[in-house]
């Protein structure tokens, strides 16, 4: 969408940002937006020691039409929830990444009463509560849960070969973009809380060599483009336990709650 479809309103950067808050992010900004200036909305908080999670907005249908989760927004562009968008919005939770403090620009608005919708429709992407591929409701096709290779690129950006799908299943069967968290070998390696230590579990046969811990990085959780990012999908499915505790750490992350089915 042209640039002339938002207005930066001359606003200053804030010290830190809430969930919910809508920017701008100029051309080139992200892999996302290489074309030209785009609408995203701050899915977690933003501050100079918390990495914000950025969710994508487009005018367009087109992840709509392949049933990815989405949220419409309208343009508001006065009161206290104003978004300032110049035309309707699709903000789709399946696509998101991250984006240092430093790097992000001041905000247009806010999605103010959306913002409760917007957390159902991330916890949807997501698939909160609807277990992996390996449950017996799961569609056919289903990649939830599923531990993939990445390609060079997409492997230096999330700095392992390996990562596990956590798109909500409809969406996962399409290959397009994949909601995927970053998994390393745990020894020898100190980590923060937010990070999942997982004791050993038949899908670290996917390790050349033997680890007795993984770790999951719930705070870098981010989209793949599957075509381009995916180099293979391996035959391991995270465990239960495992998929519970990842789901517990991104519940607490994004300010929303689970669905148990």
């Amino acid at each position: 969408m042209p640039h002339h479809h938002f207005s930066r309103g001359g606003r200053s950067k804030l010290e830190a940002f809430r969930a919910g808050y809508v920017f701008l992010l100029p051309k080139g900004a992200t892999w996302l937006n290489r074309d030209k200036p785009r609408p995203f909305a701050l899915a977690t908080d933003s501050s100079p020691t918390q990495l914000g999670v950025f969710v994508y907005g487009s005018t367009r249908r087109t992840e709509l039409l392949s049933a990815a989760a989405c949220v419409e927004v309208m343009p508001l562009s006065s009161g206290v929830n104003a978004n300032r968008l110049h035309a309707p919005t699709f903000f789709y939770p399946g696509l998101m990444l991250q984006i240092e403090y430093p790097f992000v620009p001041p905000h247009l608005g806010v999605l103010g009463t959306k913002l409760r919708e917007f957390r159902a429709a991330l916890a949807y992407a997501l698939g909160l509560g609807t277990g992996t591929c390996a449950h017996p409701s799961a569609p056919t096709g289903s990649r939830r849960g599923r531990i993939i290779v990445l390609q060079p690129a997409a492997a230096a950006r999330l700095q392992t070969r390996f990562a596990v799908v956590l798109t909500e299943h409809a969406y996962s069967c399409e290959k397009r973009y994949q909601l995927v968290v970053p998994i390393l070998r745990g020894d020898g390696l100190l980590t923060e809380a937010s990070i999942l230590r997982v004791p050993r579990q038949h899908w670290f046969g996917i390790f050349p060599e033997p680890t007795s811990t993984a770790l999951l990085a719930p705070p870098v959780i981010q989209s793949v483009w599957h075509l381009d990012d995916i180099a293979a999908e391996t035959p391991f499915v995270i465990d239960a336990a495992t998929l519970d505790a990842l789901e517990e750490r991104l519940c607490a992350m994004f300010g929303i709650e689970a669905r148990r089915e």
